[in-house]
């Protein structure tokens, strides 16, 4: 796969949809803080009230920055592919996202 494909927005995990409120499932407000939305995550499929319901999370820029910081500390541990010479394309989606926290 070529990594220009993986965009890192779609690898960060977001809260239930069944527990969001509705400016934070029709994406007005950041999924995670609840603070004025600037950045698409990516469609996603998920049940609320036993309907599948397709939704659009957003985020604010500095939830965004901290999700992409977690998911890559987790990703560098544990993935396979990723070596000290070459990187998986989800690596190097999460990478510059990730160290625009530091």
């Amino acid at each position: 796969m070529h990594p220009g494909f993986v965009r890192a927005a779609e690898l960060l995990p977001t809260p239930k949809a069944a527990g969001l409120p509705a400016e934070r499932l029709a994406g007005t407000r950041c999924v995670w803080c609840g603070g004025a939305a600037t950045d698409a995550l990516s469609a996603r499929l998920s049940v609320v009230k036993g309907e599948l319901v397709r939704w659009k999370p957003r985020s604010c820029l500095p939830c965004l920055r901290r999700e992409a910081k977690r998911v890559y500390g987790i990703h560098i541990t544990v993935c396979a592919r990723c070596t000290h010479r070459d990187y998986c394309p989800d690596n190097k989606a999460l990478y510059p996202l990730a160290l625009e926290c530091r």
